[in-house]
């Protein structure tokens, strides 16, 4: 009669289920009583892929499918099946025991948690973001699971299930242990986002001021990562869009999208592929976009495991690029790519590490998991010195070309412009002071002769040779410049007419003391000079026309003399025309 009663026969039945379950194989089970913050994924049982209930799980009990795990973190891959996890627990103390599950990654779709003893299913927990009404990730911590486990033998079981990559990182903590997990994930992270923020601070003020386009690139690629960064470890789903399904299920997948193309973007501009590599610069270009909008095809049409294989496979090819790329660039002489070239390989091997842990070649623990961070965080550094460099460069480049506005490209004297601008300020500097100014011009004797019988390496060996010499007789204060063809001026501050003129003669009887070579022979180098003081001109433009007029002077008195304003023996009244020959 009792056989025949189908109530006694089903709770018969659950009770042989329920000490099955908790009975479980014969291996030795986790001692809760003792801490330990290791990962439990070698003491963890896997169970079957199909099914949603524990019944499927003792019917594979009773049949021995259950195998022992043998990874310290479990890791299925992308797309895997749901999976059933057992985990047997002892806690040898008279009272039940306060403890927390650390599982998982915060993008886990679902996540069933079921507390078992001999009496029957103590505690049942949902969790997962693929619903709200689930409980939900801890911001850097995966999900946070309280348990509380009862004197004796108990068991856990897990069923989890996610179309992303399913990677199972397990611990059993205590109060004291998970505060000081949140503790150190929080530093961690605050530190990480610190730096990088910094870094897009500077670079968004130095476009700001300098509009380097680099510097914004690099900017919105730092910015993208954080993004990416807060959407993966959960932050971003507790904080920026915790009612939305749709930004939790893709969020991380566009973020990796476009870390790629704020990336290549970036390198193209830093690197300046279109100059160098313009059809590698056209296919990244072209192929970025096209992956962007395939992923965004795959979003509207809600191809998740597309989208994944998609976003996974442009990062890779992203790094494998940023290497190419910066390895071109240094090849072709792009000093500025070898820190570019540096950064991309910290990232790339930090992304390789997190990859190598993820996948179950290395041991995973939190700095294999984390190495992506510190590869970044490296990658930041050495990117924001190719920046500084590029910039220094740009710099220099941009005195060089003032220098070169500004100078006389045969001579390395002040051109006329430069002359003029300098010549203001110590005009200007005289008149405020009252003191005196002089100026000296001087022109090459039949200089069109020398370039037509000796050739204009000859004449430029000329210049050369009276530069050279005016510089090593002038004083620091003093103002040298190549006027233009055989012509130079030196501006005298501080200088009185007769010292002027005591100079200038000085430089004529030096000139020609100083033989130019050419082939075997020698040529006597000879000029004339005019010499005027400020006293006797109302701005710096008269001061040079009246030193010009004094030098035409000296050129109609028969060349190779000085004359200065008070018009000497044998110099020629002003205005006659001048020889066709200077």
């Amino acid at each position: 009669m009792f056989a025949a009663c189908p109530l006694h026969r089903r709770l018969a039945k659950l009770a042989c289920l329920l000490v099955c379950l908790v009975a479980g194989p014969a291996e030795a089970r986790v001692d809760v009583s003792q801490a330990n913050s290791g990962y439990l994924g070698l003491q963890l049982y896997l169970g079957p892929a199909s099914g949603k209930d524990l019944q499927t799980l003792s019917q594979a009990q009773a049949s021995g499918q259950l195998q022992r795990s043998q990874q310290a973190v479990p890791r299925f891959g992308i797309g895997a099946p749901a999976q059933w996890l057992y985990l047997p627990l002892h806690n040898p103390q008279p009272l039940p025991v306060q403890r927390t599950l650390q599982i998982g990654e915060a993008w886990i779709d679902e996540l069933d948690l079921y507390l078992l003893d001999p009496q029957g299913v103590l505690q049942h927990v949902q969790a997962g973001d693929g619903q709200l009404d689930r409980q939900q990730a801890s911001p850097g911590m995966g999900f946070l699971l309280d348990v509380q486990i009862p004197p004796g033998d108990s068991a856990l079981y897990l069923r989890v299930a996610t179309a992303d990559a399913l990677i199972l990182p397990m611990r059993l903590l205590d109060s004291q242990q998970v505060a000081l997990a949140q503790q150190l994930s929080q530093y961690s992270y605050g530190a990480l986002y610190g730096f990088l923020l910094a870094l897009i601070a500077y670079n968004l003020m130095l476009y700001a001021g300098l509009r380097e386009t680099s510097n914004l690139y690099y900017s919105l690629y730092l910015a993208t990562f954080i993004l990416l960064n807060l959407s993966y470890t959960g932050h971003a789903g507790a904080w920026l869009w915790p009612d939305s399904l749709y930004l939790k299920r893709y969020s991380t997948l566009l973020l990796m999208m476009a870390l790629a193309w704020t990336g290549l973007r970036f390198a193209r501009h830093f690197l300046d592929l279109a100059s160098h590599a313009p059809r590698l610069d056209q296919a990244l270009r072209h192929g970025s976009r096209l992956a962007v909008l395939l992923l965004i095809l795959c979003v509207l049409a809600d191809w998740h495991a597309l989208a994944n294989h998609l976003a996974f496979a442009s990062v890779l090819l992203y790094t494998l690029l940023m290497v190419a790329a910066g390895w071109l660039s240094l090849h072709h002489g792009r000093v500025a790519a070898r820190y570019f070239l540096a950064a991309t390989l910290c990232g790339m091997l930090g992304t390789a590490l997190t990859d190598l842990a993820v996948w179950g070649v290395i041991p995973f623990n939190p700095l294999t998991y984390r190495a992506v961070d510190l590869g970044i965080l490296l990658e930041a550094s050495l990117l924001a010195l190719a920046l500084a460099y590029q910039m220094r460069q740009h710099q220099q480049a941009r005195r060089q070309a003032e220098s070169l506005a500004r100078q006389d490209p045969l001579t390395g004297l002040l051109n006329r412009r430069a002359f003029l601008e300098q010549g203001q300020q110590l005009w200007q500097d005289s008149q405020r002071s009252a003191r005196p100014l002089a100026l000296i011009m001087l022109d090459l004797d039949h200089f069109k002769q020398i370039n037509d019988q000796h050739g204009h390496d000859v004449g430029d060996a000329g210049l050369l040779a009276t530069a050279r010499l005016l510089t090593a007789r002038s004083r620091p204060d003093d103002l040298l410049a190549r006027w233009g063809g055989e012509e130079f001026l030196l501006l005298l501050p501080n200088t009185q007419l007769d010292d002027a003129q005591a100079l200038a003669e000085r430089l004529r009887e030096a000139l020609l003391a100083q033989p130019l070579r050419c082939g075997n022979a020698r040529l006597t180098l000879s000029a004339s000079f005019g010499v005027a003081v400020r006293a006797q001109q109302a701005s710096l433009e008269l001061l040079i026309q009246a030193a010009d007029e004094r030098l035409y002077c000296a050129k109609q008195s028969g060349r190779n003399r000085v004359c200065g304003p008070a018009a000497q023996p044998g110099c020629c009244a002003i205005g006659l025309a001048a020889p066709a020959d200077k």
